[in-house]
């Protein structure tokens, strides 16, 4: 009892096994053989058969042995063909103890022969049949259950429990065995067992042998009764990650069983796992932080790149508001010097009507010129403009003619002193239809102070982006 008491609850499980397919009554017998086997079934089966003939031959030899060497002198003959009977024994005993290991292998074949699922039936993928074994449980059990993986099949499960390493839970039912129902309707539906694998966020995937999929994974996972469950997780082996059977249930199982068995292979490898997703999570904040670090590099490149094409946009929007500033000044001091080349010299017809009319500029000079009544507005503004810029430069040289695309704007107006008449430069008016300009008229001079700021402003701000 001592023994039995230090088995685990795997080891505990091995053993029933063993007995039951070797019809073993010896608890001690049966744990010295299965530690002399690391455990393992199968081996400790086969073995045990070859001891027990090896038992056999031994103890009928050692009854046939003589006490002592007068009584083998003495028995010669008969010992000789006792011997001879006992090795002729165990010969004819050998090839039953090897139909017997033959008869067990069947056994077990055909257990799972009888549980293969129809091949006659229309045949389904994965996900339809992880559908149906959860329409069939949920109208037979109710919807109090595991969370079961729906997002595919098997396959799909151990691939999501490795990607997120976490653990897994198989669950394979068979509706032939007489444990099943109870244990659908009472293990897999107790409250305790579903907080517990919820808590450890525990995929659970589940079929039934009857469909090709749980068939399948039950020959995989060499399940030899239902239910059948096993836990699977991550396991780091000789340099390699692979997704590894950690224990394994057959029969029928309390919620509580499974929560101690789910336990002790916390207890085993639940420290590797947290290492793997420690990890695991340190190498995604790593890339975490290369993506943010790398997204912050471009958004700051981009910025530089948009601030450099913004001042670029400013440079050359200054340069050509410049060129275009000094095209006009040029325009502008061609059309100056046109004026004066003809607005000063220009003479009034003797049958022509003149009026008189006295500037008074801005500067406080005063000047008084005489205009053809036939003359625009303009005249007067082309006259003014030409005298404020009257020296050699723009008297003298080359003749100049009227710049193409040029609207010359004058810098000045003009009003009489009272009542107060501002006269624009207009093409279309003459100065005999204007009754304050004849036959003599007084017209003060006034700068636009407005456009000159104006022009200092434009020019300061081009300094400013250059």
């Amino acid at each position: 009892m001592d023994a039995l008491n230090s088995l685990t609850d795997h080891q505990r499980s091995v053993l029933e096994q063993y007995q039951s397919r070797t019809y073993s009554e010896d608890i001690s017998s049966s744990i010295r053989i299965l530690r002399e086997n690391g455990w393992d079934i199968e081996l400790a089966e086969q073995n045990s058969y070859q001891n027990t003939d090896s038992q056999t031959y031994a103890t009928h030899h050692e009854q046939d042995s003589p006490s002592s060497t007068s009584a083998l002198l003495g028995n010669n003959t008969s010992t000789h063909s006792r011997s001879s009977n006992k090795r002729l024994l165990w010969i004819f005993m050998w090839p039953f103890s090897l139909v017997w290991r033959i008869l067990g292998s069947l056994f077990q074949f055909t257990a799972r022969l009888l549980n293969r699922p129809s091949i006659t039936g229309p045949r389904r993928d994965a996900r339809t049949e992880a559908d149906r074994f959860l329409r069939d449980f949920e109208s037979t059990y109710g919807t109090t259950h595991p969370t079961f993986f729906s997002e595919g099949g098997y396959t799909q499960a151990l691939k999501a429990a490795k990607r997120e390493l976490k653990y897994m839970l198989v669950v394979i039912c068979s509706g032939e065995h007489d444990d099943n129902d109870a244990f659908c309707r009472e293990t897999l539906t107790d409250v305790e067992l579903l907080d517990f694998l919820h808590q450890q966020q525990v995929i659970c995937w589940a079929g039934n042998v009857r469909y090709t999929e749980a068939y399948q994974v039950s020959n995989t996972l060499q399940a030899t009764t239902y239910p059948f469950l096993a836990i699977i997780a991550l396991q780091h082996i000789n340099g390699t990650s692979k997704m590894s059977v950690i224990d394994r249930m057959e029969g029928p199982l309390s919620a509580s069983s499974i929560i101690r068995r789910f336990d002790s292979v916390i207890a085993r490898i639940g420290q590797s796992l947290d290492r793997l997703r420690a990890e695991r999570a340190q190498r995604e904040a790593e890339r975490r932080l290369r993506q943010e670090q790398d997204q912050a590099y471009r958004e700051s490149l981009n910025a530089d790149q948009r601030k450099q094409e913004l001042l670029q946009k400013k440079k050359e929007a200054a340069l050509k508001a410049k060129q275009a500033k000094e095209d006009m000044a040029r325009k502008r001091r061609h059309y100056i010097q046109y004026l004066c080349q003809h607005a000063l010299k220009r003479d009034i017809a003797p049958d022509q009507k003149a009026t008189r009319i006295s500037f008074r500029l801005a500067n406080g000079d005063r000047v008084i010129r005489q205009f053809s009544g036939d003359d625009s507005l303009v005249s007067l503004y082309e006259y003014i403009e030409a005298y404020s810029h009257m020296d050699d430069t723009m008297i003298s040289g080359e003749p100049v003619s009227l710049p193409k695309d040029y609207e010359h704007q004058y810098k000045f107006t003009m009003h009489s002193p009272f009542p107060k008449t501002v006269y624009l430069p207009d093409p279309s008016k003459k100065i005999i239809d204007e009754t304050g300009l004849w036959p003599s008229a007084t017209l003060i001079v006034d700068a636009n102070e407005e456009e000159e700021e104006e022009e200092e402003s434009q020019e300061s701000h081009g300094e400013d982006v250059d």
